[in-house]
This record gives structure tokens, C-alpha cells and sequence, in this order.
């Protein structure tokens, strides 16, 4: 059962700070130096110096960016440049956005505090793998402030008998319309006048925040979330942190009564099934292979993937081809370096990873696309091992399809694979199996924009 909690937040002052999008930074994970430059000249109180803050030639332990994070944190509450709210509350958080060529559609969701439990053993899953490095940067970050700066991402189903967010009726209409959205409802009735917060950020989304303090409206909100079960999208890396924390803080503590602050973390819940969520796909850039030699990968793809070529001037149709029927079929769009023709790779039976890999890997993998890609091809055809996937040895991840067509000409990277979007059903099987899927599996968006609530984890 997940238990859920308001808090008293931190907030930007809006005395202090006049325009708020001045204070905002996207997740710090997807900050490049360049933008981290430029997000500290914005503005003087940013939240970055918080979330990422610059390292210097001269940083030692006790005197780095997070001793610096630290005192930034402890001057602003005392400048007033952040206010902590008198009572406990929850965020309702609403993201408004226009896809391509489509109309304004909106995310809702909200922002409270969950009760930390071991992943995979209760109501909290995740689904992708974490690295320790980027786990020890978070943590030291978290012992030098004792707060929660950026919420972690959970998504929720609906209903066990609620299709799938994405699958159409028979008459064509978008069966989500269908679908209970409790949550939703609750936070709608629960939120008055004007949010506190109205911003756009960088990537053109609005970001509205409306705190809810009223009991019987957090009540409510929590109680229709106890028998959810939730699954992290986005912050695995920060969450596994927060329960490093908690170890960390039960062993200064005398006497814990398991109702700390640190034994909750901040974390932003949307439905499966909302409207305005969406996933985007992770291509991959393969360089470095010894050998490689393109006749011959062709070759061997062939043995278990019908091949069809587009010349380069057809990128169009080379791209509709791979996207169409992609929930039924497994498709990759292969570009390999100083080859003329784009091609779309189409695994020919469902069949195929099991006559190849029986039992040793789950069934929940045979059948998704992006283990398909890092078991068959990455791994059985072009042998890069899962240790040097995982260490990104041989692989870079790009986000857009023009960018990820653009590496492949660049350096020395040998050949790209567009993917299609994981579907989020993929994601809640895996996770419910206690599985794990490769590395940027899955592309969450809209992004959380960071600074518009802080979880201080103290009383």
C-alpha cells in the first residue's frame, strides 16, 4: 500500500522573485555545461546552484558544490527568497503542452511525499537499472542539505480492468476517454483560484502548480492512491538515493519512530492513463566496433528480420514505415555510415527470441523492443556485451530522430537505430515481473520542471 503524505514545502517567494522562470531549470540529469552556464547567468538564485551546481578547479570534501548547495539553501530561506508553507500540503501540478501538429493537451498529476519502501517488495517498482556513480553524487547532495530538491517521477493505473492507455475501440474513438480517472477528478474539485504557480519553461510546456492544504481534500487525494501500486519513470537513480539517506540518517537518529521526514521522499503521480502523457523513443549510435562491416551485418540481420530499403531521398517514407503498426510489430530504422539507403528492419515472427534464447531471458524481454535490439543485435550480432552496454562503451543515446541521423556521418560512429516509443503498458509488465529493462528504455514527457517545490526533511 502506498502511503502518501502532504508536507510544507518550500516555495519561491514571488515578493522576492518577480518572474519565476527566471528560478526554473529542467531535471539535472538532462542539463548540458553549455545550458548549465547559461541557467546560472538567468538568475542569481536558480535553482541549479541547488540541483547541479558548478564544480571548481580547487573543490575539496567539506568545500565543493555541495557545501555550496548547502549554504545557497541556508541563505535564501534566511534572504526570504524561499518560503516554507505554514501547513501540509499537496501540489497539484498540471503541464500544458502542443505536440506536433496536434492541439494543447494537459498532463495532471500531483506532488507529495511517499513512504520509502525497497523497490520491487511492496507498492514502488521501477524499471531501469541505476549506475552508482550518479547514486553517490545525489546522496552527497542530500547529507549537505537534507531536502529534496527535484521530485521523483511515479506513474499509476486506473483501473485493472481499464484498457490501455493508446488502444482504440472498434469504432475507432480513443478508448482512454473511457477510462476512470479518479485522481484526476479529486484534483480538479480541490483546486481554488489562481495556481501559485505559472510558468513556461524552456521546451515551451506551462507548468501550473495549485498547493492543497485543506484536509478533507488531502485525505481524499491519498486515500484513492493506498492501492495503486506505482511505477518510478523517471529518478530510479534519486530514489534508490533517498533510502541510502534514510540508512544513513537512522544510524545519527536515537530512538526513530519511522515517521522521520527521511523516511519519505518527494514524488510527482500521474496516471497511466492521462491524456497528455507520452513516451518518447531513445535512438541509439553504435561507434567502435571492431570489423565492422556493413555487407555482412545486413547479412546476419537478415536471418531474422525481413529488410527493406528506402533511398536516402525517401527519408519521409522510410520514417512512416517504421512507426507504422509499431504496437503490433517490431521495427528498427538501421542508417549505416557512407551507405546511400536508410533501411527498416522487421523482426519476421514473434518466435524468433525464444528459438534463440529459450530460457535464459525472461518472457517479458522477447516480446519489447528495446531488449530485442540490446539482447539480438547489440549483444548476439554485433557482440557488444551487456557489461559494455551498460557502461556505454560502444553506444550513445540521442533523443531526436534528425540528431541521432546526423551522428551516424559524425566521428567515428558506424550506424544508428531509431527506435519506436516503449508503450507504457511495457512498462508496468516488466516492472510487476520484478524485471528490469536496458538503460533509457523510456523518454517521460513533459519533463518535471525543477525549483517549483522543495522537500525539506527536517520536522
Amino acid at each position: 500500500m502506498a502511503i502518501i503524505a502532504p508536507f510544507k514545502g518550500f516555495l519561491y517567494n514571488k515578493e522576492r522573485i518577480k518572474d519565476l522562470s527566471g528560478v526554473m531549470a529542467p531535471p539535472y540529469d538532462v542539463i548540458s555545461p553549455e545550458f548549465q552556464d547559461e541557467l546560472y547567468k538567468r538568475h542569481p538564485q536558480n535553482i541549479i546552484k541547488l540541483i547541479l551546481g558548478k564544480t571548481n578547479p580547487g573543490d575539496k570534501a567539506g568545500s565543493d558544490r555541495y557545501s555550496r548547495a548547502a549554504a545557497d539553501f541556508s541563505e535564501w530561506q534566511k534572504q526570504g527568497v524561499l518560503s516554507r508553507d505554514q501547513r501540509p500540503a499537496l501540489y497539484a501540478y498540471f503541464q500544458s503542452y502542443a505536440p506536433k501538429g496536434g492541439k494543447e493537451t494537459a498532463r495532471k498529476g500531483f506532488i507529495g511525499a511517499v513512504r520509502l519502501e525497497e523497490l520491487g517488495k511492496g507498492s514502488i517498482h521501477p524499471h531501469e537499472k541505476t549506475l552508482s556513480g550518479p547514486k553517490a553524487d545525489r546522496l552527497s547532495l542530500m547529507k549537505a542539505c537534507n531536502a529534496n530538491f527535484s521530485c521523483i517521477f511515479a506513474i499509476y493505473p486506473e483501473g485493472k480492468d481499464a484498457p490501455h492507455r493508446g488502444t482504440r475501440s472498434e469504432s475507432g474513438s480513443d478508448a482512454g476517454a473511457r477510462k476512470e480517472k479518479t485522481v484526476n477528478h479529486l484534483l480538479d474539485s480541490a483546486i481554488k483560484g489562481e495556481p501559485v504557480i505559472d510558468v513556461t519553461g524552456d521546451d515551451g510546456v506551462r507548468n501550473r502548480v495549485w498547493r492543497i492544504d485543506d484536509p478533507a481534500s488531502v485525505k481524499k487525494i491519498t486515500e484513492a492512491m493506498k492501492e495503486k501500486p506505482l511505477f518510478i519513470a523517471d529518478g530510479h537513480h534519486r530514489y534508490e538515493t533517498a533510502l541510502n539517506y534514510k540508512k544513513f540518517m537512522l544510524e545519527q537518529t536515537k530512538n526513530p519512530t519511522g515517521e522521520e521526514p527521511f523516511n519519505y521522499v518527494m514524488m510527482y503521480f500521474t496516471s497511466m492513463n492521462d491524456d497528455g502523457l507520452e513516451i518518447w523513443p531513445t535512438h541509439r549510435v553504435v561507434h567502435g566496433i571492431k570489423g565492422f562491416a556493413a555487407a555482412a551485418f545486413i547479412e546476419k540481420c537478415g536471418e531474422y528480420f525481413a529488410v527493406e530499403d528506402f533511398p536516402r531521398a525517401k527519408k519521409d517514407e522510410f520514417l512512416k514505415k517504421l512507426s507504422d503498426n509499431s504496437r503490433e510489430k517490431t521495427r528498427f530504422g538501421v542508417a549505416i555510415r557512407g551507405e546511400d539507403a536508410y533501411r527498416v528492419i522487421s523482426l519476421k515472427d514473434k518466435s524468433v527470441m525464444d528459438s534463440l534464447f529459450g530460457d535464459a531471458i525472461a518472457e517479458e524481454h522477447k516480446t519489447l523492443d528495446v531488449s530485442i535490439l540490446h539482447f539480438l543485435i547489440l549483444n548476439r550480432i554485433l557482440g557488444i556485451s551487456q557489461e559494455s552496454q551498460e557502461k556505454q562503451e560502444n553506444l550513445i543515446y540521442v533523443k531526436d530522430t534528425a540528431g541521432a541521423l546526423k551522428a551516424v556521418e559524425e566521428g567515428s560512429n558506424q550506424l544508428v537505430f531509431l527506435m519506436n516509443p516503449t508503450k507504457v503498458e511495457d512498462v508496468q509488465r516488466v516492472s510487476e515481473a520484478g524485471l528490469l529493462m536496458p538503460q533509457k528504455s523510456t523518454y517521460f514527457y513533459p519533463k518535471l520542471l525543477s525549483g517549483l517545490v522543495i522537500n525539506p526533511l527536517w520536522d
